[in-house]
């Protein structure tokens, strides 16, 4: 392999890397990968002698950089209303409007099971960005869905939900609450957010409040 070929492969590389982070509907996850996208084409237009290319790259780097850091510094102010507050036909055109998603982290969820389990409404900033839905059973609490909008979608929110609210859940008798994994985001999400693998579950995972 010579070397004009790795050039060219670092070119194709970071234009394959900038097009996937435009794919991505997490902001902050986009920015990230937007930036390594631009540090990589900044290297190759070095490699190739192409000094608009390193400069455009350069200046596209230094912004991403920006919004990361103000994204970072950012406090979200987070609020979890039930769903019997907000009405029970709000809760149905939520769950209407993102039903395909839904399925995607808890597959034949129906807007009935919603009604029968303590189902909240996440806001971030006063936007209702989530859904977070329990059955209890005395001190042990089974997860029905704890879902975010794509664009909201990052460990904040978990955060929130199980150390903010910690004392929250504890006042309803609940110990502990049980999930299991259904996408492949959410185990790392559950570790993230003080969860252990459960013996004996498959995909199971439980947090010990």
């Amino acid at each position: 392999m010579n070397l004009d070929m790795v050039k060219d492969g670092v070119g194709y590389a970071a234009s394959l890397i900038i097009l996937v982070s435009m794919l991505l509907t997490n902001v902050y996850r986009l920015r990230q990968l937007n930036l390594v996208g631009a540090l990589v084409f900044a290297l190759y237009g070095y490699w190739v002698r192409a000094w608009p290319v390193v400069f455009m790259n350069l200046l596209i780097a230094g912004v991403d950089v920006w919004h990361l850091l103000q994204m970072l510094r950012y406090s979200a102010f987070f609020d979890l209303a039930p769903a019997t507050s907000v009405g029970a036909e709000y809760l149905k055109r939520f769950f209407l409007f993102h039903e395909r998603e839904l399925m995607k982290f808890a597959p034949g969820l129906t807007f009935e099971e919603l009604q029968a389990a303590h189902t909240c409404v996440l806001f971030r900033n006063m936007l209702p960005v989530g859904l977070f839905a329990y059955r209890q059973a005395g001190p042990d609490a089974d997860i029905v869905i704890d879902f975010m909008i794509g664009e909201y979608r990052d460990f904040k929110a978990g955060r929130y939900l199980y150390k903010t609210k910690r004392m929250f859940f504890k006042e309803q008798g609940i110990k502990r609450f049980h999930a299991v994994a259904r996408h492949p985001t959410q185990p790392k999400y559950f570790l993230q957010n003080g969860f252990v693998r459960e013996d004996g579950v498959a995909g199971g995972y439980v947090n010990e409040l």
